[in-house]
Parts: structure tokens; C-alpha cells; sequence
């Protein structure tokens, strides 16, 4: 009876260990950051300087995973196939996280159901731009010409991107005829903007930027910025051309598989907010219009499901699938 009460003591004693305790260190290996774009764009090389950061942070290597295709499904499926001890991170941005919900009939992943958010990072303004050598000196020349004769093209780098449902939004809203022209990726329709081939397009700061400033491209207007923008001080807000309900900026941020212990998912937030608000990134992105914008994993949740439910309707109304 002795030897039983004393087995029975240990398993007790063993049932009420701290989980920190009974599991290995946190981390424990290398970690992974997903992305689902190739290597060399926007979300890639800003991937990198974070990784670098975090790693510093985490005493662990981190290792960017370029794993693009299938509207984010790719990445997505990797990452949830992964073991939810925090060691695979998934970086998305408003299409993967908001907008494809509504976009595909068939999406191989649910953002809020298969994934915990982790934090947004990066808030992310967009500008509407012209051809050098356009008429329109601002948004209100660029309306007037809209909702005369045939209309305006206007070009995004794809079907369901973020500036072909916010350029749909305005022509509904200002019962304009734009006709749109799909491209793969920024670059050529950039370069069919700059040759004259279309009339305009919404595209995100950070690419559009050097064009302005080549004198390539003229800014009308900013989207999704409270304030001017300081890297482009003479170009008004959306708000301030009377359409404050479509000044909506991009975003982007970063998760983990469901079920990745609360305690790791805390310590992964701590570290890539740290990362975020380094002052190497912030020097390398500021300047292109970009402000970091970490949330709580609990108010990122929130933030995706409202913006889902943003975006889901403004794809609706538009009328906006892809297969």
C-alpha cells in the first residue's frame, strides 16, 4: 500500500508540471516565414529585413520560404500542415487575409479558422496616378473625364487586387465608365501607364513612388492616409477630395497555425513587433509611405473580420469572381 501511495504522489506531482517545464524550449529549431509571392517583390524584400531582425530577437535563425501560386493556397496549405508549436509563420497581406474569402468559390483555407493571428504589421497607403503628360491635374478632372463619352481604362495588377475592387468602388459610387484592364503584377501596367496606354491607376505608394519622383507619373491623390503623406506633401488625401469613405489603406501581417499554445503565440507578438519597430525597418520603409501598425493578436482577429466583411461586400456589389 506504500509503494501505491507513492506512485500515485509522483503521478499527481507530474500532472501539475507547467507546460513551460514539460515542453522543450521555446524555439527550439530554426523558425520558418512563409511567403506566398516570389522572390524579389515587395512582400519578399520586406520579409527579409524583418526575418533578420526577429532572428536577433529570437536568438534562432529564421528562414524566409518563398512559396508562391494558387492565390496564397500554396503557402497556406504548407503552413497548415506544419506542428502548431510556433515555428512556421505565414506572412499575408489584405487579399489572402480579407479578400479572397469572397473572391474564389473555392479557397483551400479559412484566414480566422485555420490560422491565430499574430499582429498587423505595416499600414499601407495607396496613390492614384496619371501619365506625365495626362490632362487630368486632379481627381475631380480625372471624375469629370470618367463620366463623359466612353469612359477611362484604368489598370491593376490583377483581377480582384486591391485596386481593382477600390477603383470599382468609385466608379459605382460616382457612376463613372471606367473599363479595366487586368495585368500580372505592378510592372507592366505601370509601364502601360507611363506610355500612355492607360488613363490611370490605383497602386500602393511604394511602387509608385520612384515614378513620381522621376517625374514618370503624376500623383492625384492618396488613399487610405489620415494626413498627407510626407514623402508626398503637396498630394491631397481621398478625404480631402470628398470621398472619405473609400480612403481605405492596404495592410499586411503575420500568422501562425490554430492551435499554437497561447504562450508562444504572446512570445512570437513580443519578438516581431520589436522586429517591426526596429529602426532599420522603420528607416527602409517609412520613407516609402509605409507605417508600421502592430495590433494585439486579439484586435488583429478583430481587424480581419472587419475588414472581411468590408471588402466581401465592396467584391459583392462589384460583382468581382475569380476562378
Amino acid at each position: 500500500m506504500s509503494t501505491r501511495r507513492q506512485w500515485l504522489g509522483a503521478a499527481a506531482s507530474a500532472a501539475v508540471v507547467p507546460w513551460a517545464w514539460a515542453q522543450a524550449p521555446y524555439p527550439a529549431r530554426p523558425l520558418s516565414w512563409v511567403v506566398p509571392y516570389p522572390a524579389g517583390g515587395f512582400g519578399d524584400a520586406m520579409s527579409r529585413l524583418l526575418v533578420q531582425k526577429l532572428g536577433e530577437r529570437m536568438q534562432q535563425a529564421v528562414v524566409v520560404e518563398n512559396k508562391p501560386g494558387g492565390a496564397a493556397q500554396l503557402a497556406a496549405q504548407y503552413v497548415k500542415q506544419q506542428p502548431a508549436d510556433g515555428h512556421t509563420l505565414l506572412y499575408a497581406d489584405i487579399g489572402p487575409l480579407a479578400m479572397y474569402p469572397a473572391l474564389y468559390a473555392k479557397l483551400s483555407f479559412s484566414p480566422l479558422k485555420d490560422f491565430a493571428p499574430l499582429t498587423r504589421l505595416f499600414r499601407s497607403p495607396l496613390v492614384v496616378v496619371v501619365p506625365a503628360g495626362s490632362p487630368f491635374q486632379t481627381l475631380a478632372d480625372l471624375l469629370r473625364a470618367a463620366a463623359a463619352g466612353d469612359g477611362l481604362n484604368y489598370g491593376s495588377y490583377g483581377q480582384g487586387s486591391q485596386p481593382h475592387v477600390w477603383t470599382e468602388q468609385l466608379r459605382i459610387k460616382t457612376r463613372s465608365r471606367m473599363t479595366h484592364v487586368p495585368y500580372q503584377g505592378a510592372a507592366p501596367a505601370l509601364q502601360d501607364l507611363m506610355a500612355g496606354r492607360l488613363d490611370f491607376m490605383c497602386d500602393v505608394v511604394a511602387s509608385s513612388l520612384p515614378l513620381v519622383r522621376e517625374g514618370k507619373l503624376r500623383a492625384l491623390v492618396s488613399v487610405g492616409s489620415e494626413q498627407r503623406l510626407q514623402v508626398l506633401p503637396q498630394v491631397p488625401t481621398l478625404t480631402e477630395a470628398g470621398h472619405a469613405d473609400l480612403d481605405i489603406p492596404g495592410w499586411n501581417g503575420v500568422m501562425v497555425r490554430a492551435g499554437t499554445p497561447a504562450s508562444v503565440v504572446d512570445v512570437l507578438h513580443k519578438a516581431v513587433v520589436t522586429a517591426l519597430e526596429s529602426p532599420e525597418v522603420l528607416g527602409r520603409y517609412r520613407p516609402l509611405g509605409l507605417e508600421p501598425a502592430p495590433l494585439t493578436p486579439a484586435a488583429f482577429g478583430e481587424f480581419i473580420q472587419g475588414e472581411s466583411q468590408r471588402w466581401g461586400l465592396a467584391i459583392r456589389q462589384a460583382g468581382i469572381k475569380v476562378e
